[in-house]
């Protein structure tokens, strides 16, 4: 069976479960699963970027949904992105004087500057997204690369359920195997992504000499 949706996630995990009891809970299940993912997976599969808005006179902007984790802010200037730098919220400084930001944090639910914000400006943040499959949102990234890691993680929450203690280690140690192999692949291809970027500079380095 082929595993590149939720419908058809729900359906494995029913077929591998073999307890018509459970298939009611299998959403809850799936939903644990994602939690759990999130918090143990940083893959380039959750990466996305959304474009936010500063607000005029105010030094925070909301973060949008399944934000879990930033890694990058730019700030949209003269048709070109700077990047501005990420500053720990204890250690972030807070001018009274509006002007354009000039460094960020997260702060709750918002980005919050080092000062309001002279004007509306459009920001581009890169981040993290949690997973989240459901009727409305079917597939993703990681259900597409990683049907095997969804299934085995969903599996997992349903064990409490089978009171089977050897199979319920089985499934954790399929879940532990599929997570090594994909962050083996993510880390392989961040490896490539970086030699990419720096080998044009070793180049002209080296035909400086």
């Amino acid at each position: 069976m082929a595993i590149t949706t939720y419908a058809e996630l729900k359906a494995a995990a029913a077929s591998w479960l073999v307890r018509t009891d459970l298939t009611e809970r299998i959403p809850e299940f799936v939903a644990l699963a994602e939690a759990r993912l999130n918090r143990v997976l940083r893959a380039r599969l959750a990466e996305t970027e959304a474009e936010l808005t500063a607000t005029a006179g105010s030094r925070t902007a909301a973060l949008p949904p399944g934000f879990t984790e930033p890694l990058r802010l730019w700030l949209a200037k003269d048709d070109e992105r700077i990047e501005l730098p990420f500053v720990a919220a204890s250690l972030l400084g807070a001018s009274a004087r509006p002007g354009e930001p000039g460094a960020w944090t997260v702060d709750g639910a918002n980005l919050a500057f080092d000062r309001p914000c002279d004007a509306a400006y459009a920001l581009t943040l890169r981040m993290l997204k949690a997973f989240s499959l459901s009727d409305a949102a079917p597939t993703n990234a990681l259900l597409t690369e990683g049907p095997d890691v969804y299934l085995f993680a969903t599996l997992c929450e349903a064990a409490p359920f089978l009171r089977d203690a050897e199979l319920a280690a089985a499934y954790e140690a399929r879940l532990d195997r599929a997570i090594a192999e994909l962050n083996a692949k993510d880390a392989r291809s961040r490896a490539a992504r970086a030699l990419t970027t720096e080998l044009p500079d070793l180049i002209a380095q080296r035909a400086a000499f």
